[in-house]
Order: structure tokens, then C-alpha cells, then sequence
């Protein structure tokens, strides 16, 4: 902890910041901080030579970068990235359906047993539950009330 707060204040002071102008102010250089500053110094000399050599855009040539800017904007996405997307929404689109039919279409034909009654009854007083089964499989259920009780 201690290091890197030295490295801080040695860095500020490569930096030139203010209050590290006067020696006084200045941290103590042992060797691993002499060896921080001169990496520091290195790294900004690197840095300013890197600057030197940076092309820049006059004036002149502003009107030409930006219509190279507009034109990489205005160009429209590749065709391909679009058929792929397209291709893949068909696909998934025509694999549901294949499942949902072959789920549909393969699963047996047994009769449905949705109208078998095993017991009914109610909670009217009076009033008695029959149940009868036609022979189509049709099931009826019938609910005979007292004939003195018409709600």
C-alpha cells in the first residue's frame, strides 16, 4: 500500500504537477521507485514520439474524410447477413410445424373415454341423480326433482 502511493506521487511528479515541484516535496527514491520513475519516463518519451508521427487532417482534407464516413453510414448491411436470418426464421418456423403434425397425426386413434361417469349425486333435498348410458357410448345424466319442488 504504502509503494503505490509513493508510485503516485512519483508519477505526479514526472507529470510536473505543482506540489511536487521543490525537492523537499518529492518522495524518497529507493531503487524499485527509481526504476518506476525511469519506466515512467520512458513510457512518456515513447508516448511524445508516437505524437510526432500521428497524421492529422487539414483542412483540406476534411471534406473527403467526412464523405468517407457518410458513405461507410449510408452503405446498406451485407445481403448475406439478411438471408441467413431469413433462412434460419424459415427453418425453425417449418421444424415446429413438422413436430406439431407428426405429434398430431402419429398418436393413436383410441375412442375418447372423457363420458364414463363413476358416480354422481347432489346435495338437493328431494332430488335423485340417475345415469345412462346409450348404446352409441353417449352417457346422460339426469336429475329427477320432488314435482310439489319447481325453483
Amino acid at each position: 500500500m504504502f509503494i503505490r502511493r509513493k508510485q503516485k506521487q512519483m508519477a505526479a511528479q514526472v507529470d510536473g504537477e505543482k506540489r511536487y515541484a521543490s525537492p523537499n516535496e518529492a518522495p524518497q527514491k529507493t531503487p524499485e521507485l527509481q526504476a518506476y520513475q525511469e519506466e515512467l519516463i520512458r513510457l512518456r518519451e515513447g508516448v511524445h514520439e508516437t505524437i510526432k508521427h500521428t497524421p492529422e487532417i487539414s483542412d483540406g482534407q476534411f471534406g473527403s474524410f467526412m464523405a468517407g464516413i457518410h458513405e461507410g453510414i449510408e452503405k446498406p448491411a451485407p445481403r448475406h447477413v439478411k438471408t441467413i436470418w431469413a433462412t434460419a426464421s424459415l427453418t425453425t418456423a417449418a421444424l415446429v410445424v413438422v413436430v406439431s403434425l407428426w405429434v398430431i397425426f402419429s398418436s393413436p386413434n383410441d375412442p375418447v373415454q372423457a363420458t364414463e361417469v363413476e358416480s354422481a349425486h347432489t346435495e338437493l333435498d328431494g332430488a335423485a341423480v340417475n345415469c345412462y348410458d346409450t348404446p352409441q357410448g353417449m352417457t346422460t345424466v339426469w336429475v329427477t326433482m320432488p314435482e310439489n319442488d319447481l325453483w
